[in-house]
């Protein structure tokens, strides 16, 4: 199977990176994609293998790669869909002046979050939420990056297309004017998978016009992983 990981990367005054990234045709039912889904998925540790796959571990340093292009010393991060803290510690040891918040919809995988990133608690504010419903428990008024992979269109496979206009809108507020959005998405996973529907191509298409909609400017690229 290839992968195909797209990079939409903004610049201007609010900066926007978006990575979409895996491809292959696919169709299936939508599912509801409800906190039981999340926390069923995360029953046992490490469901997606974040420290150990070859593509987790790239599509990482691509993203640390460009917020270290746009903005060497971010002071606050915002981590969207952090899991059990793989990423999150790779930012806490990228950059060590940045406070961060992260948020995690699972409590199971909230848990061992809080394990993991024990080290770095000083810097390190998890949330356990929704993010469709928890910009009131985010301390930060602004933020100067904010990360966010691979779960857009878990949102999108529940909301109402209105309605994720409105919370993307809500989500970019929290940027500084001269921050920086950074996304992972699957595109085009195997129908085999339940996410076959959520992720194809026309649906993240949508995000991106919603997203340029709101944003001065958006670039996008595309990666293969063999």
């Amino acid at each position: 199977m290839d992968f195909a990981i797209d990079r939409i990367v903004t610049s201007s005054t609010k900066d926007f990176c978006i990575f979409a990234d895996i491809g292959v045709e696919c169709m299936e039912s939508l599912e509801p994609w409800s906190i039981d889904y999340f926390e069923d998925m995360f029953a046992k540790p490490d469901p997606w293998k974040y420290r150990t796959s070859h593509y987790e571990r790239m599509k990482y340093q691509r993203q640390l790669d460009i917020i270290k292009d746009r903005n060497p010393d971010p002071q606050r991060i915002l981590e969207i869909g952090c899991a059990e803290g793989a990423q999150t510690l790779l930012l806490a040891e990228q950059f060590p002046r940045a406070r961060i918040t992260a948020v995690e919809i699972s409590s199971n995988a909230f848990k061992r979050a809080e394990d993991n990133t024990r080290p770095f608690a000083d810097r390190i504010t998890l949330v356990n939420a929704d993010i469709a419903e928890c910009q009131t428990q985010l301390r930060e008024k602004y933020y100067d990056v904010i990360v966010w992979s691979e779960s857009i269109y878990y949102l999108g496979g529940r909301l109402q297309l209105t309605t994720m206009y409105d919370l993307l809108g809500k989500i970019l507020n929290k940027l500084k004017v001269t921050g920086l959005l950074v996304m992972a998405n699957t595109v085009n996973l195997p129908e085999e998978l339940p996410e076959s529907t959520v992720t194809r191509r026309p649906f993240l298409d949508c995000y991106h016009v919603i997203l340029s909609s709101l944003i001065l400017s958006v670039s996008r690229s595309t990666y293969v992983e063999p």
